[in-house]
């Protein structure tokens, strides 16, 4: 059986998969959306609303879209300034990547 297309933008990705059927052979579409929890990024010391905001941000959303939260971009802009040192990073790209490392490590839910 052959391997998935997968194309990835964002916390999206887009799967296309070949599927034969009878003499024809399908091409069966799905997309898949990443969730990014934002409790557990709370046990690298940041606030709810911090953690809220990070998880956001490692989800691929910009300060204009995370401003769904009920806050404004200056707000969201605030967080992420008091997020960086938090964290020991200095711009959002790094705060996404240790965010989506600490999901993904086995020893933060030891």
């Amino acid at each position: 059986m052959r391997q998935p297309l997968v194309a990835t933008r964002d916390a999206t990705q887009l799967i296309a998969r070949m599927v034969p059927r009878g003499g024809q052979t399908l091409i069966l579409l799905e997309e898949q959306h990443r969730w990014i929890p934002a409790e557990p990024l709370r046990s690298l010391g940041l606030t709810r609303r911090e953690s809220e905001v990070l998880a956001w941000v490692a989800g691929g959303k910009t300060s204009a879209d995370i401003t769904i939260l009920g806050t404004s971009r200056r707000a969201v802009e605030k967080h992420l300034e008091h997020i960086y040192p938090k964290l020991g990073v200095e711009t959002r790209t790094a705060a996404a990547a240790r965010a989506l490392a600490h999901l993904a490590s086995p020893t933060r839910y030891g």
